[in-house]
């Protein structure tokens, strides 16, 4: 991972993560395979922060939609599906948890999770919630998503995940 200077600050370059979210997003596996292989070699240091801050984003962007709790049930159920046909899944209370935890607010429930655990599933999900985006509009987030974990980067005491 390089660094840069935005405003005279250094900030880490962390477009190897947000393009792998625009390959898993977009479905596209062989792109993704690449990623994946890219940060085996130059490490996946700060794919959780990444990671979160797209969940986070997302899942506020979709608030309507998780009105209460059985349309969350039934979000993550229909995302279970969707994925059936891969070598993909995952529990579907930690999946609610992250879910009701992004949009309220509450952590309580999650911050107990293996965090290797977390991203899986916020990946997962992430595909789900990001599929429907046009390239212009997952372009936009994924800037959103950049900024927001420069920012959560910024703040948190020890510079790395909140």
């Amino acid at each position: 991972m390089t660094v840069t200077e935005v405003a005279g600050t250094p900030t880490a370059d962390r477009s190897t993560y947000l393009e792998l979210i625009r390959e898993l997003a977009r479905s596209d596996a062989e792109a993704y395979r690449q990623r994946c292989a890219e940060l085996d070699e130059q490490g996946w240091g700060e794919l959780g922060l990444v990671v979160g801050a797209g969940f986070f984003l997302a899942a506020r962007r979709h608030l309507a939609a998780f009105s209460d709790r059985a349309a969350i049930i039934q979000f993550v159920a229909d995302t279970r599906i969707e994925i059936v046909r891969t070598r993909f899944d995952f529990d579907a209370k930690v999946a609610e948890s992250l879910i009701e935890s992004a949009t309220t607010g509450d952590i309580s429930q999650v911050e107990q999770l293996d965090p290797n655990l977390v991203i899986e599933v916020e990946m997962l999900l992430l595909r789900s919630l990001l599929k429907p985006l046009s390239e212009d509009e997952l372009s936009r987030f994924l800037a959103d998503v950049g900024s927001l974990s420069e920012q959560w980067a910024t703040d948190a005491p020890t510079g790395g995940v909140r």
